[in-house]
């Protein structure tokens, strides 16, 4: 609504009329250039300090442009990928610090464990663990690999099924050391026929290395069979339960907070969808709740599956908690905890406890507001680019108004000049 007395659209001068709404929008955009250039010295301001050798060649200079300051990045990470870490020569798990490697050891399965800890167990193990063959085909042997500040699962294998946990694999930049619990012989065959009863993704394979057979003409063939279990999606729909669910969480599990905001996300992704549409069937029946599934994205090779809503999501977390989850125990305790006056601190503690993968990409509260404030500037500018073309269209059907009237009102003079022949013919 104009102001009284202001004159309207159609009182206003063309040129005048476009030239008002330019100017603004080009104040606009001004705005935005300015703010941005004092977010980015602010920023730059808390980079400043101490390095030694070539990485204070690479620090972030107040006068770097965004490209310099990007190859700079750029080159600190090849920098840090070719970083080793120290050797790993012990872990500590549950308060306790062990030497690596922690040699094998036989356990008495005539005190099995509960059939809840089997099923978290086996739950784990179809996430994270694998079934391989040894090289002579004598048989068969479990692994599970994990990073080495989350030992304790790798310890709960080891106190109920024997076997050793070693290094799997020396820390190399972001990534971390990771530690291996790894069975044999007939502590591998006793694991695998106890894991397999509650197994779903893995349940053939663990099988297959339960019952390996003692003929040598018959582990050829076991070992190609073993082969293309891997292959296709040779999960079984079996029985699920909150261990097995708990425990599946924690090994392929993700806990996402949209925008650092109040609200919460559960992800489960894996290659074959079979063990997702059990998972999903069962979050159906026990607590009503639909969760989604579907490919990654078009053409992707991964399946999805997830459930959105902060009230959903610490349901489900509060479930996983009381049956076991281990890895993922501290994320699901924090997350418990949001709200909108604490999103900000679970953001920043959820980052923390996430591993590396978005190391040096994920945005801390300031980074949050800045990307805000810029989603709001853009909607604003979207907007005022939108009126200034509606208004570009009505300036253009005003013009073509106006000439079409005087187009009309030229050739009513001719009649009312009682217009015969040439002279006046140009009307327009």
């Amino acid at each position: 609504m104009r102001p009284s007395g202001a004159p309207g659209w159609g009182e206003l001068p063309l040129a005048a009329h476009a030239r008002r709404k330019v100017s603004w929008a080009a104040g606009l955009l001004l705005l935005l250039v300015v703010w941005t250039s004092g977010c980015r010295s602010l920023a730059l301001a808390g980079v400043a300090g101490p390095r030694a050798g070539k990485c204070f060649s690479l620090a972030a200079g107040d006068c770097d442009t965004l490209e310099e300051v990007r190859r700079k990045n750029k080159q600190l990470r090849v920098q840090l990928g070719k970083s080793p870490w120290p050797i790993l020569k012990c872990f500590s798990a549950n308060g306790r610090t062990y030497s690596l490697p922690l040699r094998a050891e036989s356990r008495d399965l005539r005190r099995l464990p509960s059939e809840p800890v089997l099923a978290f167990m086996a739950g784990f193990f179809d996430g994270d663990g694998c079934v391989s063959c040894k090289s002579n085909l004598s048989g068969c042997f479990l692994q599970v690999p994990q990073s080495f500040d989350q030992t304790e699962i790798l310890m709960l294998f080891h106190e109920i099924f024997g076997g050793s946990i070693t290094l799997h694999s020396s820390g190399l930049g972001l990534r971390k050391p990771a530690l291996r619990w790894v069975a044999c012989g007939q502590s591998a065959r006793n694991a695998a026929q106890l894991l397999a009863r509650h197994s779903i993704t893995k349940h053939k394979q663990l099988l297959l290395a339960a019952q390996w057979p003692e003929a040598k003409s018959d582990r050829k063939d076991c070992k190609a069979e073993l082969r293309a279990l891997k292959e296709y999606d040779s999960a079984v729909a079996g029985t699920c339960s909150w261990e097995y669910f708990s425990g599946f969480f924690d090994a392929e599990g993700c806990i996402k907070q949209p925008s650092g905001g109040a609200s919460l996300e559960l992800r489960i992704g894996q290659k074959h969808p079979r063990v997702l549409e059990c998972l999903r069937d069962f979050l159906a029946r026990s607590l009503g709740k639909d969760a989604t599934l579907a490919k990654a994205g078009p053409g992707a090779s991964v399946h999805l599956l997830w459930i959105c809503g902060l009230t959903s999501c610490n349901q489900i977390m509060q479930h996983l908690l009381a049956a076991g989850l281990l890895c993922k125990a501290e994320q699901a305790k924090l997350v418990l905890g949001l709200t909108t006056e604490t999103a900000a601190q679970v953001d920043a503690e959820l980052g923390r406890l996430t591993g590396n993968q978005m190391f040096g990409k994920r945005l801390d509260a300031a980074g949050r507001q800045r990307a805000k404030k810029i989603a709001g500037a853009r909607r604003h500018r979207a907007e005022a680019q939108a009126k200034l073309a509606e208004e570009h269209e009505l300036l253009n059907a005003v013009q073509e108004n106006q000439q079409l009237l005087q187009y009309i009102s030229k050739v009513q003079s001719l009649h009312d000049n009682s217009w015969e022949g040439p002279r006046m013919w140009n009307v327009t």
